[in-house]
């Protein structure tokens, strides 16, 4: 029981560290940030931030990490009511790109600090490049179960799918479009996905 307590208190403050660490990012950038910083936020001494992180690079990980996971819950709380396999991918798609401005770090990562070295960023975004194929090929399955799709390859589908979004995350971040310019792009891209460019 002591150590499950114990265990519990480590896992609140190495949460404090990454939330005081998400707004010192989000004020600063990344490559003005210091550990110094972080530490003052988070009200801990510099030795309690390497208790739990190695070097400033981990602790943006977990931020990046933190905010994935912010992002997923915003997109389930929207499908979650959606029994329409087809309005559920939709809006899957929709609520994906729209909610890339809640996740501070991430979208300037991209769009300023970390420019120059995109790879830094891209090997976060691949740690959660399967599990996205996951949950779009969970939403594929079912339709085709429905009889809403018909997907002669599922997985393959939503590794396609998942691909088209990730690619289409930095120009739209980069032209620091509106949530309306935003949406209007995604529409074309919708109409792609779901109706093809070949006409009948």
């Amino acid at each position: 029981m002591e150590n499950n307590t114990q265990n519990i208190g480590n896992d609140e403050v190495r949460e404090q560290v990454v939330q005081a660490a998400r707004l010192v990012f989000a004020r600063f950038g990344y490559k003005k940030t210091a550990l110094d910083d972080i530490a003052r936020e988070a009200r801990k001494g510099k030795s309690t931030i390497y208790y739990y992180f190695k070097s400033k690079d981990e602790i943006f990980k977990a931020v990046i990490d933190a905010e994935a996971e912010i992002r997923k819950q915003a997109i389930q709380e929207q499908i979650s009511q959606i029994n329409n396999s087809e309005q559920k991918l939709k809006t899957y798609i929709y609520v994906r790109m729209l909610t890339l401005k809640m996740v501070v770090n991430y979208y300037e990562a991209i769009k300023n600090d970390l420019l120059d070295n995109l790879y830094f960023v891209n090997g976060f975004r691949i740690e959660h490049f399967e599990d996205e194929i996951m949950q779009v090929k969970n939403m594929l399955l079912e339709g085709i179960e429905k009889g809403e799709f018909s997907i002669a390859n599922p997985e393959l589908t939503a590794k396609t799918i998942v691909t088209i979004l990730q690619g289409f995350e930095v120009p739209l971040i980069l032209k620091n479009l509106s949530d309306e310019e935003i949406r209007r792009s995604v529409d074309e891209m919708l109409n792609i996905l779901f109706y093809g460019i070949v006409g009948k």
